[in-house]
């Protein structure tokens, strides 16, 4: 990593601040301070409170609730960077909000997570990072560079450590997409466990946030069951798949989620679904705790040193 570690600034807007200390601590960057307020009528006001004049910027800052509070933070703290004179402005948005609002379905429908891309292009945004983004198809149409980190290799490490402690081969486990639309990410997933097999659920959307789970496709009986998702949200979907799995006969059924979003009676349905263990990251910090946390810090350090020694 470049030793001229003063032209380099990390900033984080209170959305994730254990994540950013623990990244602080790896990079050896100091986070840099910023003010983060809003007026009685709930107007932002963002600016940095450091000298950031040819600077390369990086600001940590997920967009979950109030997703459109924060978002408006980032793009205020953006442009004042941008007007202070920073060389290059980094966004790194670990959970991107407004990223399934990704097609138009209905006639009028908004591509809502275009939007804020350009949004942030607009306020001088120079590079966006994302962590597991919902739509790989939306994001290839974002309008400035990007880049989409994975974490499933380590919520797969996390697991298999978990596996051999319990003395469970490979070959009893099968990894679960919750839907078709998974199935990329979990036949990746897949390739980390030597000898397993591989299901997906069949499912429909009779309304937002309500799934059901028609079969499941793929032989589950007498095996321990892996579900991989990025969202987890109302767990409307992860609670229908892993009853379903159950009836198909498997014996325990893990998840692993990067977004811990849980919504409304989540933590009921997660409690009441019969999940035997759930791993989350921390992309979402402040909502309801769930499972264990399986922090992305090394993921986004890994990136930031490459970035700083091109």
């Amino acid at each position: 990593m470049n030793s001229d570690r003063a032209t380099h600034l990390l900033f984080t807007l209170g959305a994730n601040p254990n994540l950013s200390k623990q990244l602080s601590s790896l990079l050896g960057i100091p986070l840099s301070p910023d003010k983060v307020t809003h007026f009685a009528d709930g107007e932002t006001f963002a600016k940095p409170l450091v000298d950031v004049k040819g600077q390369e910027c990086y600001i940590i800052h997920s967009t979950y609730r109030p997703v459109s509070e924060r978002l408006m933070d980032l793009l205020v703290f953006v442009d004042a960077l941008h007007n202070a004179g920073a060389k290059k402005i980094v966004a790194i948005i670990p959970y991107f909000g407004y990223a399934r609002q990704d097609r138009i379905i209905d006639p009028g429908d908004p591509i809502s997570g275009l939007l804020v891309a350009k949004m942030l292009k607009s306020a001088g945004v120079d590079m966006i990072v994302t962590v597991d983004f919902h739509s790989l198809r939306l994001l290839s149409e974002f309008p400035l560079p990007h880049t989409n980190l994975t974490f499933t290799p380590y919520f797969a490490q996390r697991i298999l450590d978990e596996l051999k402690e319990s003395k469970i081969k490979t070959s009893d486990i099968c990894i679960v997409s919750p839907d078709r639309g998974g199935l990329k990410r979990a036949e990746e997933f897949a390739k980390h466990f030597d000898g397993s097999t591989f299901a997906f659920a069949e499912k429909h959307r009779p309304q937002p946030n309500k799934a059901c789970v028609e079969a499941i496709e793929g032989d589950v009986n007498g095996k321990l069951c892996v579900i991989i998702d990025d969202i987890i949200d109302t767990a409307g979907t992860l609670s229908e798949v892993v009853k379903a799995l159950y009836k198909n006969g498997a014996t325990d059924v893990y998840a692993a989620a990067t977004h811990g979003i849980f919504s409304g009676r989540a933590p009921q349905l997660i409690d009441e679904c019969g999940l035997k263990k759930l791993f989350v990251s921390d992309t979402i910090e402040g909502t309801i705790a769930l499972g264990e946390s399986v922090s992305i810090a090394p993921l986004l350090a890994e990136f930031i040193k490459e970035e700083i020694s091109k």
